[in-house]
């Protein structure tokens, strides 16, 4: 089974982890990161995305799916896209923040390797971290397009206050096992709301 299909990297299954271990992994990503000079959006953005997976594990919980295990790959590369592209959007110098988020995307991968597969997971063996890592980076930027094709959808249509089209792909790739059309509609509209207001606000901090 693919990548985007379940947070599988090389031997590692992520459906082991619930909604509680996702967020005590996050939070501690958050707390590990160092701001070093010249790196302070870089740093930022990677702050950003931690968080906005704990918002949505625990709106999940909320909503009574708090013992459905998530692809923890695809809830942060969506948040990557949400963080890139709203810092592209906010920037007028878009060239240098094509460069930022270049930089972004690649240290966020070199931490979930180094932070999450090779010490949390102990995987030691050379060839199946370079895998690993390789599913990571195409995962990442495939989502980004896809996710940005998606948007386009939501935004082109005058009528729709929110971005069902993208939160509806979000939730089709998010859970291990995935959720019947129901479950589907009783996430929809709250988890739109949560991106929303999470687009928003990124938009704004990075104007300032």
């Amino acid at each position: 089974m693919g990548l985007s299909q379940r947070s599988q990297l090389g031997t590692l299954n992520f459906s082991e982890q619930g909604l509680g271990k996702v967020e005590h992994t996050l939070n501690r990503m958050v707390t590990e990161q160092s701001t070093t000079n010249g790196q302070q959006d870089r740093e930022n953005m990677k702050s950003l995305s931690f968080g906005m997976v704990s918002d949505i594990s625990r709106l999940l919980a909320a909503k009574g799916f708090g013992d459905r295990p998530i692809d923890i790959v695809e809830a942060l590369v969506f948040a990557m896209f949400v963080i890139a592209d709203t810092y592209s959007l906010a920037k007028p110098d878009k060239d240098k923040a094509i460069e930022v988020i270049n930089a972004f995307y690649d240290e966020m991968q070199d931490y979930f390797i180094n932070q999450v597969v090779i010490r949390d997971h102990n995987l030691a063996d050379a060839a199946e971290i370079q895998a690993v890592a390789a599913k990571f980076h195409d995962l990442s930027r495939g989502r980004f397009n896809a996710y940005g094709g998606k948007f386009k959808e939501d935004i082109s249509d005058p009528l729709v206050m929110s971005c069902p089209t993208t939160v509806s792909y979000l939730l089709d790739n998010l859970f291990i096992e995935p959720i019947d059309k129901e479950e589907k509609l009783q996430l929809l509209g709250a988890v739109s709301d949560k991106v929303l207001y999470f687009w928003a606000g990124c938009v704004q901090h990075f104007k300032c």
